[in-house]
């Protein structure tokens, strides 16, 4: 262990590293330990580990058929189905690459992925409960559907020369349906058992939720992957007893490089929710008794504050993880009942989780920190400008070298700043480490307030006005002032069923409570909730440019929002 003198801490040291089988001998070893038991429950079927084990090997073989092989790009685009999960593990033991297309995705954000990503087959679910996908994939690509057999080229995305539609009806001659590809005599194909030649070729690629840019392409390596997972599982204490809630995308880091290595790795089973929605949601975690829940702050506000809502229907939830200030900490504990909930942070980056408190702390203490690093992990808190080690206490930007993509694909000059010459990530976040060396996160870089010569940290603001009974969400950001060169703005919306307050009694709230610096010039009270990104993340951008419209406008309100909705 590195000296509390310092802000870099290590995880607790790595055991049992090989331990952890590739994914073809840990699906297969899983098939001969768990056999029958559920691998995956959703409302589309149940796979037991022999039948997944059994998909996967026949999807592999059908993905060999048409040409996958190592180095081979595959685009997945799916909801939470089992699909995705034998389509993904399906490609890893062909040998290809599984690219994670955003079920939301239009057609500017497809046509971005399908070109950078380089994918030459593209697996697609041909409607959601939103819409049909295929209409889309039909305008990107038509020579598919012109095609009077399969062997098309596209003209737009040169690479891809294939297209398997999931639960779509008899595809066009150009296409090809996902029970084509599943092979049965891939059953003797022992080949398919075979570990692959390097475990740190990477099996998943994930985008980023693209809340300030593009989505950037984040590459998730083999044995970097089970590892990790095995070292949340631990965290978390998930055993193969487990029944997993994920109504988290699994094209998300969230779900596909955290939530589904570690069911894997544990043998526990999966219960996935397509799409979230709070009255199904309460009728899987009941029917299904789901020990561990994957949540997120409006995941758990759309739970607890629907109608249907009763701790007895969600008594089974013992343990889980969340992401979020030390009030959504303690809704999911108190709210939910998750007494055994985490507290992580982390990114797309740090493969879904960096720190992560664990299971069995007091609430308070869980509520207080991000916890201390996964082993395998080195966090560092270094100055954001001179890069120098910060001490314990201080605020830094973290920097974490273990579990950390290799780098952005086919971006130099992003991965030039966001990487280090040792292969650490800086992930642009301030935080700092206190004498036990557990995490405490404060905010991004770029989201810190100067005014005045004065540094805010948006997120200590806002975990303060939440202590106001009368206030739900808040977001606070920045916008330029010609005196103090930035001023604090707050978007605040109300709690469910609290009173409406006015801007001069929240405000008088705080000057007895905080530094008078750290009190927004302006606070737009209302009961609309806040923006947010397609994977529930708070849009500052969206806010930031809302709040400039606010203050421009300041002198013809007086308090409120008024009309002027902050969605």
């Amino acid at each position: 262990m590195i000296s509390l003198d310092n802000c870099e801490r290590q995880g607790e040291e790595l055991v049992n590293h090989e331990a952890i089988s590739r994914i073809p001998g840990l699906l297969a070893g899983h098939a001969l330990s768990r056999g029958p038991e559920a691998a995956i429950v959703s409302a589309h079927g149940t796979l037991s580990y022999e039948e997944l084990h059994r998909q996967a090997r026949q999807f592999a073989a059908g993905l060999r058929r048409i040409g996958v092989s190592p180095g081979t790009t595959v685009g997945l685009m799916c909801t939470n189905r089992p699909e995705w999960i034998v389509a993904a593990l399906g490609t890893i033991l062909a040998g290809g690459r599984v690219a994670a297309f955003n079920t939301w995705a239009k057609r500017w954000d497809l046509e971005h992925l399908l070109a950078e990503s380089g994918c030459e087959v593209l697996i697609a679910l041909s409607g959601f409960k939103t819409g049909r996908t295929d209409p889309l994939l039909q305008e990107l690509v038509p020579e598919a559907w012109e095609a009077r057999q399969r062997g098309w080229k596209s003209a737009a995305f040169h690479r891809l020369r294939e297209i398997v539609l999931i639960n779509g009806s008899e595809p066009a001659p150009g296409l090809l349906s996902f029970p084509d590809l599943l092979i049965p005599e891939a059953d003797n194909a022992q080949s398919l058992d075979q570990e692959p030649q390097n475990g740190d070729d990477p099996i998943l690629v994930l985008y980023t939720s693209g809340s300030t840019a593009r989505p950037k392409a984040v590459p998730i390596h083999h044995s970097t992957a089970l590892v990790h997972g095995q070292a949340i599982a631990e965290r978390m204490a998930v055993t193969a007893d487990d029944r997993i809630w994920v109504p988290v995308p699994l094209f998300w880091s969230y779900g596909g490089a955290n939530a589904l290595m570690v069911g894997l790795t544990a043998g526990a089973t999966l219960v996935l929710q397509e799409v979230f929605e709070p009255v199904e949601a309460l009728a899987i975690i009941e029917k299904e008794q789901c020990t561990v829940a994957y949540t997120l702050p409006n995941i758990t506000a759309a739970l607890v504050q629907h109608e249907e809502f009763s701790l007895e229907r969600v008594r089974s939830l013992t343990k889980g993880m969340t992401i979020g200030s030390s009030k959504d900490v303690e809704t999911a504990a108190v709210g939910l009942g998750i007494t055994g909930i985490c507290n992580a942070y982390g990114s797309t980056e740090l493969y879904g989780g960096c720190t992560v408190t664990p299971w069995d702390w007091d609430l308070e203490k869980k509520m207080a920190s991000q916890g201390p690093p996964l082993r395998g992990n080195t966090v560092v808190i270094r100055d954001h400008f001179s890069s120098e080690d910060m001490p314990v206490g201080e605020v830094g930007e973290i920097t974490v070298r273990g579990y950390v993509t290799s780098g952005y694909l086919g971006a130099p000059e992003q991965n030039q700043a966001a990487f280090t010459d040792d292969g650490a990530f800086r992930t642009g976040d301030l935080g700092f480490f206190d004498e036990e060396g557990f995490l405490h996160l404060v905010g991004r870089a770029s989201e810190m307030i100067r005014t005045g010569g004065i540094n805010i940290a948006p997120v200590e603001v806002e975990e303060f006005l939440r202590t106001h009974p009368a206030v739900g969400e808040v977001a606070v950001v920045g916008v330029p002032d010609d005196l103090k060169g930035e001023v604090a703005v707050a978007f605040v919306t109300l709690a469910p069923d609290a009173d409406m307050i006015d801007e001069a009694a929240l405000k008088a709230y705080c000057r007895s409570r905080i530094a008078s610096f750290k009190i927004p010039a302006r606070m737009a009270i209302s009961r609309e909730g806040l923006p947010r990104t397609d994977t529930g993340k708070l849009a500052r951008k969206t806010v930031k440019s809302l709040a400039k419209e606010y203050m421009a406008s300041a002198a013809q309100r007086t308090g409120g929002i008024g009309s002027k909705s902050i969605t």
